[in-house]
């Protein structure tokens, strides 16, 4: 895993961090962007991460 892999990783588990906390404090749509957000930064990053072993 390079370097930008893991910044990618990090932000998008703060983002479901936040999601959580906005969840708790009723702050549903941040939550659910915040969320959202979260997951496509991690899609995309593992998608990245293995684009060589997807077309084998």
């Amino acid at each position: 895993m390079n370097k930008t892999t893991l910044y990618a990783t990090i932000i998008a588990i703060i983002l479901m961090f936040v999601s959580l906390v906005s969840w708790i404090v009723n702050q549903t749509t941040f939550a659910i962007l915040a969320a959202n957000l979260g997951l496509l930064i991690l899609a995309v990053a593992t998608l990245w991460d293995n684009r060589n072993h997807l077309t084998h």
